[in-house]
């Protein structure tokens, strides 16, 4: 017979005491595992057991104002990824040869991933229909585990480099950068899908499975305010005069001032979204291999920067309407009150501060003749009058330190004086648009108050937001932020800026049929030897109803012409209203006769015989040549140029019984010419003129060189002569 010691009892109680915790705390654990803390332990296993493939959701369409003009769109295209533990270690240099044979890539940087311990590696995305569907075939015919196709989007802007900047692009993973990409980005971007599937302890796939599919939700379709032709019209003008004129960058803008709608945003050097970080640019691309790594994200940032929003500069003249504003809203003076005087220069605080005509001073003059004569002194002694603190109040109530709030990202705020510590010189320097800062968006909408009647209206870019049904989800209205000036002032310099056009600095902006305003500028960044020039030109048209305001400026023109905004920019506004205005069928205001020169519309002769069609041109004023002799029963399959075309009574119609016959001929350089001589060069090589003014060729809308087909009209713009502010 045994006995237990009282010693083991001891131990005994203590073991039971020690197994009781023990087993209490395993009870606890397990109640707070599978009652407390079961969601938390049901995701980690769904995690581990399950894999997710992300699907990319397919981006709104963005169109241009018509609704039908699609400017950006996403496509379908394939991803392919790998699940390295779900591949044989055997087979992965075979499934790596494959692969980079379809996908045309490198195999060594395949089977580098194939080889990580990781879920899942992409092996390429963006990959188009044609190889995904030669992938899945392999995949299929030679069994192979681990390798995946699935759904995967790519952005395309079928116009290209049209409207850059403002368009913006995508990145990699399908999210916006810059431009109505990243600001609507919430709205374009939609929701993504997903593919769920199950996997084994060592996260390999596993078999007889079926994988949830779950469907990505595309994102919201956006309508822009901007017209791509009138877009078209911008750019097309503005790249040909940054070339001609050897200018850094050049920027447009095109507002409907009654609302606020920007028709048209331009910049130029300009880059293709479709390929982003490629430079787009001659001169770039020359030197890209030179530079560094730092220099070329500096480069990319400047070519995909919006300058016309993002870039400040010292405005020149066309900022005058400001002060002009605050001269006329306080009766400090009368529009035609002859009160100044130029005498060439003005002494402020210890500067000498000149007319840009110093060397043949303006004499008396009324704040008309100041505005259309670009006289620095009468505004100036404008700005005496009214003093510092009148004058800030304008250029708040003008908005000029703060952003215009226009939906697009990047926007920067006008840079002014502090009004605490403005010097007279400050006032002085500006009231003629020196020594502050505005961007070529801040300056549209100044003139915009002008053509409005004196509101102040917030520019903006898309019109219409539509959700996944097609209806709209949201339809922008235009924003009046408020009246800066009465409807009388805005009326008064509209008429001076008229004048300005019609016999001041601004006559090179003339177009036949419109009565068009406008303003010269030469702002001066910089001083002394580091000045660069802004050549600039505002114009609003046409005066009886304006429709549009345009605002164009180079920056740092050195080319031959020089920098002054009346030469380089007022031909350039004037022929980008006159194609505008056209395109929105806006009426004339007059008729071409009515100015001098007669123009008739060109008739239809597709169809006509020879014979039919000379005698339907004599009635028109026009004559019938051919690039071959034509027999009097030849029908007419094409002519140049094409029905309703406009053109001066005198000119010739080419027409053409096979497409074949076109020929074509180098423009002639008729620049200083004569229009009466201009006119005799371009009929002697088979081409057609439209003169818009007299006197001498300032422009010419074709750069001289370029090859057009015969018969093309060759627009000229001429005067008789030009003072530069």
């Amino acid at each position: 017979m045994s006995y237990v010691t009282l010693k083991n009892q001891k131990r005994i109680s203590i073991i039971m005491i020690l197994s009781s915790i023990f087993l209490g705390l395993l009870f606890i654990r397990l109640i707070f595992i599978q009652i407390l803390d079961l969601d938390n332990f049901k995701e980690k296993a769904y995690e581990q057991q399950t894999r997710e493939r992300t699907i990319s959701a397919k981006r709104g369409t963005i169109y241009d104002a018509t609704g039908e003009k699609i400017l950006a769109q996403s496509i379908s295209v394939s991803i392919i990824t790998a699940v390295p533990n779900s591949i044989e270690k055997e087979d992965k240099d075979l499934v790596a040869t494959k692969l980079a044979e379809i996908l045309e890539i490198d195999k060594e940087e395949i089977l580098t991933k194939l080889r990580k311990n990781s879920s899942t590696e992409i092996i390429a995305s963006k990959v188009n229909q044609e190889k995904a569907e030669k992938v899945l075939k392999y995949i299929e015919e030679d069994n192979v585990s681990g390798i995946r196709v699935d759904e995967d989007t790519l952005r395309v802007y079928p116009y290209n480099e049209l409207l850059a900047q403002v368009l913006g692009f995508v990145g990699t993973d399908n999210q916006g950068l810059y431009g109505v990409e990243s600001y609507y980005d919430d709205d374009l971007s939609g929701i993504p899908g997903k593919i769920v599937g199950s996997t084994d302890g060592k996260g390999r796939e596993t078999p007889f499975t079926n994988e949830q599919y779950i469907a990505p939700i595309q994102g919201k379709d956006i309508v822009l305010t901007i017209d791509s032709t009138i877009q078209s019209i911008a750019e097309k003008y503005l790249s040909k005069a940054v070339k001609e004129n050897i200018a850094e960058y050049g920027m447009i803008v095109i507002l409907r001032p009654s609302t606020g709608e920007v028709l048209g945003m331009a910049n130029y050097p300009t880059f293709n979204p479709n390929d982003p970080f490629t430079p787009y640019d001659e001169e770039l691309k020359a030197k890209w291999d030179s530079l560094n790594k730092e220099e070329r994200t500096n480069e990319l940032y400047n070519m995909w920067r919006n300058k016309a929003i993002s870039d400040t500069q010292e405005p020149g003249s066309t900022f005058k309407v400001v002060t002009a504003t605050a001269a006329l809203e306080e009766n400090i003076v009368g529009i035609d009150d002859k009160v100044f005087n130029c005498t060439g220069d003005m002494e402020i605080g210890g500067w000498t501060i000149k007319c840009w005509r110093y060397y043949s001073p303006h004499g008396s003059e009324s704040l008309r003749e100041g505005i259309l004569n670009s006289c620095n002194p009468v505004f100036m002694q404008v700005s005496q009058k009214m003093g510092i603190e009148t004058f800030c109040k304008y250029i708040s109530a003008f908005n000029l330190d703060s952003k215009t709030g226009i939906d697009l990202p990047g926007e920067m705020p006008g840079i002014m004086h502090d009004p605490e510590t403005m010097t007279p010189v400050d006032l002085a320097t500006t009231s003629f648009g020196q020594t502050i800062q505005i961007t070529t968006l801040q300056t549209a909408v100044n003139y915009s108050a002008v053509a409005n009647g004196g509101y102040l209206i917030q520019p903006y870019v898309v019109k219409e937001i539509k959700n996944n049904s097609g209806n709209y989800d949201k339809k922008v209205e235009s924003k009046v932020v408020k009246q800066i000036m009465s409807e009388k002032t805005a009326s008064e310099i509209l008429s001076a800026l008229e004048d300005t056009v019609t016999v001041g600095t601004g006559k090179s902006a003339k177009i036949n049929g419109y009565r068009i305003a406008g303003k010269t500028a030469t702002g001066e960044n910089g001083r002394g030897d580091n000045t660069k020039f802004l050549a600039g030109f505002t114009g609003i048209a046409p005066v009886s109803s304006p429709e549009v305001v345009v605002v164009m400026n180079l920056f740092d023109p050195k080319g031959p012409s020089g920098h002054g905004g009346a030469t380089l920019c007022g031909p350039v506004v004037g022929s980008i209203i006159d194609e505008v205005l056209r395109y929105l069928e806006i009426p004339t205001d007059y008729t071409v006769e009515e100015n001098g020169i007669k123009e008739t519309i060109v008739p239809d002769l597709t169809g006509m015989t020879v014979s039919q069609a000379r005698q339907e041109l004599v009635e028109h004023g026009f004559e019938l040549v051919g690039d071959v002799e034509l027999k009097d029963e030849d029908v007419i399959k094409s002519q140049i140029p094409k029905v309703g075309a406009s053109l001066m009574e005198g000119s010739t119609v080419r027409a053409y019984i096979d497409d074949n016959e076109k020929q074509t001929v180098a423009v002639p350089d008729v620049r200083n010419w004569s229009h009466t001589d201009a006119m005799a060069e371009f009929r002697s090589v088979g081409l057609n003129i439209r003169i818009e003014g007299s006197g001498f060729v300032l422009t010419q809308d074709v750069t001289p060189g370029d090859v057009v087909q015969k018969g093309s009209i060759i627009t000229v713009k001429c005067v008789d002569t030009i003072e530069l502010p």
